[in-house]
């Protein structure tokens, strides 16, 4: 073997061993339909978990339901996801709340359709050290419903696991509101989730499935570990 090719060989090499230890980022979007500034974000987190693929970056979107009174009712959105979304709002002690939203980590937020922090911030994220190592494992699904068996190495740095079903993509033509006429490509969307306080190392959710999911939508499950002062400090994902 050369020098030349030896050379690239290294690089490729410590390329997959750095990427092999990069800690897991969570990215959290609150969105809506109903909201003209958001599709620029939803396509930007696209963009990274195609990106990212190969790495431990976990995106969930949020529809929130407070800009349904425009004229077009987000048909992914919730209260729940709203409460979810004030919940941090007084965490991070703010008098507001707003679309779209990044959170990374549970740690810090920004206006998710900003390219160039989204992607400084992730890439500062992924050095951080993971904390905790977290195992989900499907034990029984059906139409109606989806039950995970959780796992955990240790819960010395983490109060409660988040459990939340996701669909990779659906595609809506939205004939009211902000983004009328328009024809939005949403991602990783929140169906269903539990927070629940951590006790033990292991556990079991089930998760209620909406009645319009099909056959036809790719399910995910992703599960993270979190604490009042650290954020999210370990994260993993299955797909069914």
């Amino acid at each position: 073997m050369n020098n030349k090719i030896l050379a690239v060989f290294l690089i490729a090499l410590v390329y997959q061993i750095s990427s092999a230890q990069h800690a897991p980022v969570v990215i959290e979007l609150f969105t809506s339909q109903g909201c003209s500034s958001c599709p620029p974000a939803d396509r930007l987190l696209a963009e990274i978990e195609e990106e990212y693929k190969d790495e431990q970056v976990y995106i969930l979107s949020y529809h929130v339901d407070y800009w349904d009174y425009i004229g077009w009712k987000d048909p992914f959105g919730s209260k729940a996801n709203t409460q979810k979304q004030y919940q941090y709002a007084q965490r991070f002690k703010s008098r507001n709340v707003y679309t779209p939203q990044a959170i990374l980590n549970g740690r810090e937020h920004f206006t998710g359709s900003n390219r160039s922090q989204l992607y400084s911030r992730l890439k500062h994220y992924q050095t951080k050290a993971k904390q905790v190592d977290v195992q989900l494992t499907t034990i029984n699904t059906t139409t109606l419903s989806i039950t995970v068996d959780y796992g955990l190495a240790s819960i010395a740095n983490a109060q409660e696991i988040t459990i939340a079903a996701i669909i990779k993509e659906r595609t809506t033509t939205v004939k009211r509101g902000e983004n009328r006429n328009k024809t939005l490509k949403n991602t990783h969307i929140v169906i269903a989730e539990q927070t629940i306080p951590l006790t033990t190392v292991n556990g079991q959710v089930k998760l209620t499935i909406p009645e319009w999911i099909s056959s036809q939508d790719a399910i995910e499950i992703i599960g993270y570990a979190s604490s009042v002062t650290e954020g999210i400090v370990g994260a993993t994902a299955i797909t069914l």
